[in-house]
């Protein structure tokens, strides 16, 4: 009786497990950001897809080397590169610290908005590396 009932779980059970699937397609994202060629050492990378929505964050280390934690749908992205927000007294004695963008004149203006960055990547399935080499 015993057995029987194992076997009618597992029969009830199988399908419903074997149906179930794991996402839509997606890969992993890594590469490096350079200005004239030298490392970006500091900043923040964020690929925004501009038809399905959602954005996806990666910090740049000292080599200027990013990689995107976890899986990132396979789809088109505009690409923008930030520098790091710092807390800064703005105004001693009249306002609170604020946040603001730290000095990163290895960042043009135009990286850093969705509308006017020309980088793009073409996320696909499996590991994707990306080189993005800022120009002035």
């Amino acid at each position: 009786m015993r057995s029987v009932r194992r076997a009618l779980i597992v029969v009830l059970i199988l399908p419903v497990v074997a149906g179930c699937s794991s996402g839509p397609p997606s890969g992993e994202v890594r590469g490096k950001v350079t200005f004239k060629g030298e490392p970006v050492k500091e900043g923040t990378v964020t690929f925004l897809n501009p038809t399905q929505g959602g954005a996806y964050e990666a910090k740049l280390n000292a080599e200027g080397v990013f990689e995107v934690s976890g899986k990132v749908a396979v789809g088109e992205y505009l690409v923008i590169v930030t520098p790091l927000i710092e807390i800064k007294d703005t105004d001693p004695g009249k306002s609170p610290p604020a946040p603001v963008e730290k000095p990163a004149p290895n960042i043009p203006i135009r990286f850093r908005q969705q509308g006017s960055t020309p980088l793009r990547a073409n996320v696909k399935a499996g590991k994707n590396d990306f080189t993005f080499d800022m120009k002035p």
